[in-house]
C-alpha cells in the first residue's frame, strides 16, 4: 500500500509558500519613491493615517510630509461600525506639503473607539499613487 503524503506534500508546499508571499506583499506598502514602507523617514514623501483614542471617540487624521514642497491630491474613506451597522464617509481635495511640517490632509472625530474605524487614504502627487497605512495610537 502506497501513503498519498509524497504526492500532496509539493501541493502543500507550494500552497504555504503562495500564501506567506501574499501575507508579505499585502504588508507592504507603496510609496513614491519605490516600494518600502512609505512611513520610513528615508523616504522623499510619506503619509499616514492616525487613529487616536481621545474623550468620547476616536480623532482621525490622515497627513503628508515631503523632503520637498509638493503639490498633490488625496482621497479619503473612513468606514464606521457599531451595534446599528456601518456607514462609510468619504473626502477628497488638494494639498500642499512643504519640507519638514506635516500637512494634514483630513481630521475628523468620530464615536466609539479605534477599532471600530477602518480608514483608505489614497494621495496622488506628479501623477503618481502612494497608499497610505492606518496606525493605531
Amino acid at each position: 500500500m502506497r501513503a498519498n503524503l509524497p504526492r500532496r506534500t509539493p501541493a502543500l508546499i507550494i500552497g504555504l509558500s503562495l500564501a506567506g508571499v501574499a501575507a508579505v506583499a499585502c504588508g507592504i506598502p507603496a510609496s513614491i519613491a519605490g516600494t518600502n514602507s512609505n512611513t520610513s523617514a528615508q523616504q522623499p514623501t510619506r503619509c499616514e493615517i492616525s487613529l487616536e483614542r481621545v474623550q468620547g471617540g476616536t480623532m482621525i487624521e490622515g497627513r503628508v510630509t515631503s523632503d520637498t514642497t509638493i503639490n498633490g491630491s488625496y482621497t479619503m474613506a473612513i468606514t464606521s461600525r457599531s451595534s446599528g451597522g456601518s456607514t462609510t464617509i468619504r473626502q477628497s481635495g488638494d494639498f500642499q506639503a512643504t519640507p519638514g511640517t506635516p500637512a494634514i490632509l483630513s481630521e475628523t472625530r468620530m464615536m466609539g473607539a479605534p477599532g471600530n474605524h477602518d480608514v483608505d487614504l489614497d494621495v496622488r502627487v506628479s501623477g503618481r499613487a502612494l497608499s497610505c497605512d492606518q496606525a493605531e495610537l
